[in-house]
């Protein structure tokens, strides 16, 4: 089936040529024309050294080429020069330039993206994002998809807002769109080596030219490289943080006609960096259910002592980091077993923190001049993400919750879209369909997770009852060390879209546009025994003793496949449900769209207002479950945005920008806690009902004198969960109405200095300075102070020099200039809470040569 469905994808994109080439063949002889929305047609953003470094770009946020100052939506957009003056080597370095749009680790690995308080913290591989990343419009549907390193990049367009009129694929907060480097006829190239501190080297480079008279081709690739980690286990010395990832694509624009034009792409890249450990600031142990104090960890010591546990061991692991280096993790083998028995499960798989994971996706994007004034647009892709990544989840030196991720995502796209332009009106209209499949299997090992030790305890007492060995009684006293979570998913999505922009007048525009999508997911999931007996011993002994049949095999599920809780209270008249996969499915549909008018003042000046309605598709968890209740999927959000703003350039090298906007939330999706008779609590993906954000942005770039330039932008917002009764990440009940969203903070400024000056007649320079900053927020929904994110200032520099013909560049950076210690991201994880820290100072070089 797996080779079927690949070779159905490569079928899609031969098929895709093959229909255009009939439109060659009856149109070989057109005449010259240019395609609105083809993403090569924008001009590239080279910049005199003394001129204004950020300036005006051209974006296609709405899938044609147009200037940042005459698009109607909030939008912030950086060029390669751009980006490499401040430095920004991926999302998340992008994402620190922008206020509203923020970066946080999950619990394992995958990143949290969020615009304007819309975010999605959930730990999963196989759950989608609010927030869209886009690479040339190909849609990296997963957050893990994204984790590559970004090289040979033309521009980076970040839309603030839901976009799902035009790009749909679960974009309520908003998006990002990653323009990659086009192939041209130019014979040209460089290459980039550089290197720095934790004894990092890394290197980036392009070959670039015309292969026949209508084939040009462009081969970029990208490594980074570290030998040093910035993270130190503060119990033994040893280091975690190493870097090694690498990345390619290839390219090849084919334009057999004036009227035709194949753009192919193939992108890959790999990590076998670290994993990040997190510095554990609490202790919260389930057993005792209560968070460790200097006043009660002798009595929770000895209670966990009382379990089989090391209770002072335990009791000790959280600590106060100073700085970002500091942090735990398991180094040597923890030998939880008995005398005789206990001895065959599966071993803590100790120093194993690292990634293996992979990408390797293909697109194909046609772009066919119909007739004059209305272009045709295909758009296949198919990308394939594998992963394989171990971890300390829980930051202590002895395990508490490590893990083994495996997943793998298989994504197939296809849009087909019309475009026209008139006199007074651009209109766009298209199809789009989707096909993700999603396999995730976490494999985890807690051998002092202190929510099994009761269950040990108690089976390990039943078995001794009942004339048990040694052996046998070991065997459950020193099992449920370890466990699966895996899961596998289809998801299909399939949508109609239109927009179109009419001038009423000269001045004023009005856009209107929609767009109906029909989701349909299919899920199978159960938490397992390993294959080693691990789990199964102790269950099946626990359950039986209470009343309730179990019958867990090595390597079978635990999770009842139905109501647990109503069959043991029915008093029999309820069978018991069976323990086995859950399958479920899922089937949602919506209509987005999007409402805008746009009065031009003068060429110079924009006002505008918008209402734009988003959706972001339902979802299914990877959890620990113990019935399949916990796998209900979330319901689809929904955002209705209204926005309003200004964007004015009054003078050469000038521009003011800013808008206020206000969302009303529906149904936002939520990773939270939900409480359960045997571990305390466990997770599950929950909605909240009812919520709204307000606020408001603005930046000013100017350019005082020659070569000077500056720019500041910052954002407020104010996030309001307006009705949801639910658990916290301990397990209590609460209302949260009246509490702020997670990862949103009220204020985040950024500012930004370029001087661009000549050093006698055959070199000029730039200088060029950054800093921003975020005041506080929280980590979760109940304003605990373990999970406060404390505010931060963060200050870069680079400066650069280079020949007057732009051959030779040398350039030195610092990063975090201050060597300021802060974080973006606390987890609540099985028996602690943990903190994200930013990495510390890092500084270092690179030489350009261009050919």
């Amino acid at each position: 089936m797996e080779f079927q469905y690949k070779r159905a994808c490569v079928r899609a994109l031969l098929l895709s040529g093959s229909v255009m080439n009939l439109a060659f063949n009856c149109d070989v002889a057109s005449a010259q024309s240019t395609t609105a929305v083809d993403e090569a047609s924008p001009p590239a953003n080279s910049q005199d050294n003394q001129g204004d470094v950020f300036g005006d770009i051209v974006v296609t946020a709405q899938k044609r080429a147009q200037s940042t100052q005459d698009v109607g939506i909030s939008i912030s957009a950086f060029s390669n020069d751009q980006l490499r003056a401040l430095g920004a080597t991926d999302v998340k370095s992008v994402a620190a330039l922008v206020p509203g749009f923020t970066v946080a680790a999950s619990s394992r690995s995958a990143p949290i993206y969020t615009i304007r308080g819309v975010g999605f913290n959930t730990p999963n591989a196989s759950s989608s994002s609010p927030v869209g990343i886009y690479y040339d419009e190909v849609s990296y549907p997963y957050p893990a998809m994204t984790a590559g390193p970004s090289f040979d990049m033309e521009r980076i367009e970040i839309l603030k807002g839901p976009q799902g009129t035009l790009y749909g694929r679960n974009t309520t907060g908003g998006l990002v769109n990653n323009i990659a480097e086009k192939p041209s006829a130019e014979n040209s190239g460089f290459l980039r080596v550089g290197g720095g501190n934790y004894g990092s080297y890394n290197s980036e480079g392009a070959i670039n030219g015309a292969i026949t008279d209508s084939l040009n081709g462009r081969l970029s690739f990208a490594t980074e490289r570290s030998t040093k980690g910035w993270q130190k286990n503060i119990t033994d010395g040893s280091r975690l943080g190493e870097v090694d990832r690498a990345g390619a694509r290839i390219q090849f624009d084919w334009k057999p006609s004036s009227k035709l034009s194949f753009l192919i792409a193939g992108n890959w890249w790999r990590d076998k960096s670290d994993t990040q450990v997190g510095q554990v600031v609490s202790v919260f142990p389930k057993a005792v259910n209560m968070t460790v104090t200097p006043q009660n960890s002798a009595s929770i010591a000895s209670t966990l002592d009382g379990l089989g546990l090391p209770g002072q061991a335990i009791v000790n692991q959280a600590f106060v980091p100073t700085n970002a280096s500091q942090a735990k993790w398991t180094t040597k083998p923890f030998f939880f077993q008995g005398t005789v028995g206990g001895t065959k499960y599966n071993p803590v798989p100790i120093n194993q923190y690292r990634r293996n994971n992979e990408l390797f996706a293909l697109s194909l994007r046609t772009n066919w001049e119909i007739v004059d004034g209305i272009d045709l647009t295909a758009l296949t892709a198919y990308s394939h993400y594998r992963q394989e990544q171990g971890q300390d989840i829980s930051g202590w030196d002895i395990p508490n919750a490590i893990s083994i991720d495996r997943a793998k995502i298989e994504s197939f796209s296809q849009e087909v879209r019309l475009s026209g332009k008139t006199d007074k009106l651009n209109w766009i209209a298209g199809l789009f369909y989707a096909r993700d499949r999603t396999n995730e299997n976490n494999s985890n090992w807690s051998p002092v997770g202190t929510n099994i030790g009761p269950l040990r305890q108690l089976s390990a007492q039943v078995v001794a009852a009942q004339g048990g060995s040694l052996a046998q009684q070991e065997d459950v006293l020193y099992g449920f060390t370890d466990w699966a979570d895996t899961i596998q998913q289809t998801v299909n999505t399939a949508s109609i879209f239109g927009q179109a922009q009419y001038k009423v007048t000269s001045q004023l525009e009005l856009t209107l546009g929609a767009r109906y999508t029909r989701d349909k997911a299919r899920f199978v999931g159960c938490t397992l025994d390993q294959g080693d007996n691990s789990i199964a011993s102790v269950w099946n002994v626990f359950f039986r003793a209470n009343g309730i049949a179990s019958n867990v095999a090595p390597g079978g599920c635990v999770t009842y496949n139905g109501d647990l809780e109503a069959a043991v209270t029915s008093g029999g008249t309820i069978p018991i449900p069976p323990q086995e996969l859950s399958r479920q499915s899922l089937k949602q549909d919506n209509f987005a769209g999007r409402v805008g008018v746009d009065f031009h003042i003068d060429q110079h000046s924009l006002l505008y207002a918008s209402f734009t309605r988003g959706f972001k598709s339902g979802a299914f968890p990877n959890i620990d479950a113990n019935v399949a209740t916990q796998y209900a999927p979330a319901k689809q959000e929904r955002v209705d945005a209204f926005e309003a703003g200004f964007k004015l350039s009054p003078a050469a090298g000038v521009t003011i920008n800013g808008s206020a906007f206000y969302y009303d939330y529906k149904d936002k999706q939520v990773f939270g806690a939900v409480p359960d008779i045997i571990f305390v609590y466990l997770n599950r993906i929950v909605n909240i009902p009812k919520s709204h954000l307000y606020g408001f942005e603005g930046d000013v770039s100017f350019s005082p004198v020659k070569g000077l330039t500056a720019r500041v932008s910052g954002t407020y917002i104010k996030s309001k969960i307006d009705e949801y009764f639910g658990f916290d990440q301990y397990g209590r009940q609460n209302n949260f109405a009246g509490t702020g969203f997670a990862f949103t903070p009220k204020v985040q400024m950024n500012a930004m200095l370029s001087y661009g000056f000549d050093v006698g007649s055959n070199f000029n320079a730039r200088l060029t300075g950054s800093g921003r900053y975020s005041s506080s927020q929280q980590a979760d929904l109940i304003n605990d102070s373990f999970f406060k994110i404390a505010p931060y200032t963060v200050f870069d520099t680079n400066m650069s020099l280079e020949t007057n013909d732009s051959k030779y560049q040398f350039n030195i950076f610092v990063r975090n200039l201050t060597n300021k210690y802060y974080w973006t991201s606390v987890q609540g994880l099985q028996d602690s809470v943990v903190r994200y820290a930013n990495m510390p100072r890092t500084w270092g070089g690179a030489l350009t040569v261009r050919f």
